[in-house]
């Protein structure tokens, strides 16, 4: 990214994250408290991702005022540069990605085992990543093999280590 563009890149993240952080904030907040248990309100397990939400907020705040300061907010938006924006590879990617991160979310934790829906999650990840469409198969062969291995790595130490480490049984 050219560093003219950063003012509007970080007008955009401030705004996008500031609303995260929020939602985290007040999700947590949100969850139940032990006080009435003899607890303190440091016992609730939203304490920690409330504090964590906090800083998001606050650092987003920074990035949003720096970037005004810096006239980020003249975002240019035509339908020349949208245009060129959603042609991006790169650009396709990340929006594959999140549609991955929502499919996996809501369908295939719900419909599959946790180890097929991760090991699933991870290759296709990788694919979307590495693969590219336009070359042949004989000259990148190697990736799809990497993607399964790499796949089969992470959702056994994903697994192993929620299992037996943190002793959290996952679905």
């Amino acid at each position: 990214m050219k560093e003219s563009n950063m003012p509007r890149a970080d007008f955009v993240i401030g705004i996008l994250l500031l609303v995260f952080g929020i939602a985290i904030t007040w999700n947590s907040l949100a969850m139940p408290r032990y006080e009435d248990q003899g607890g303190t309100f440091l016992d609730s397990p939203g304490i920690v991702p409330a504090m964590l939400g906090a800083l998001i907020i606050v650092f987003a705040t920074v990035l949003f005022l720096r970037s005004i300061v810096q006239k980020g907010y003249r975002l240019g938006i035509n339908g020349a540069t949208l245009a060129g924006v959603l042609r991006d590879v790169q650009t396709i990617r990340m929006i594959a990605v999140i549609a991955l991160g929502v499919f996996y979310g809501l369908f295939l934790l719900r419909w599959i085992h946790f180890i097929a829906a991760t090991a699933i999650f991870v290759f296709a990840f990788v694919m979307i990543f590495e693969y590219e469409l336009k070359k042949p198969f004989a000259i990148q062969w190697k990736v799809p093999l990497f993607a399964l291995v790499l796949a089969a790595a992470t959702t056994a130490a994903v697994y192993f280590s929620f299992q037996y480490l943190f002793l959290v049984n996952l679905p």
